[in-house]
């Protein structure tokens, strides 16, 4: 026999019987670990706005060695670092 076409679906037998009880509920100690990770994220939107950290005496000297032709390159240092930078493990 043919079933009427009627606007209400179907009803399947299983289907949509759970209980409210068994939906997953947010459990209180997921809930106590927004408030930091909100910290967090405003602490480092307010260091991204705010820009390096930098010494502009140390800045003002370097430029002026530079321009007087006194700023010595110590390619040891920079290969030694180069060399520390490359030994560190990828992960």
């Amino acid at each position: 026999m043919v079933d009427s076409v009627t606007s209400k679906p179907p009803i399947l037998a299983g289907v949509g019987q759970k209980m409210a009880s068994d939906i997953p509920k947010l459990r209180p100690e997921k809930t106590q670990n927004i408030q930091p990770i909100a910290q967090n994220i405003s602490l480092a939107s307010a260091l991204a706005q705010k820009g390096p950290p930098f010494d502009a005496a140390r800045i003002a000297s370097l430029k002026e060695a530079i321009a007087s032709g006194n700023y010595r390159i110590d390619l040891g240092a920079i290969a030694d670092g180069v060399i520390r930078f490359g030994s560190k493990s990828p992960g």
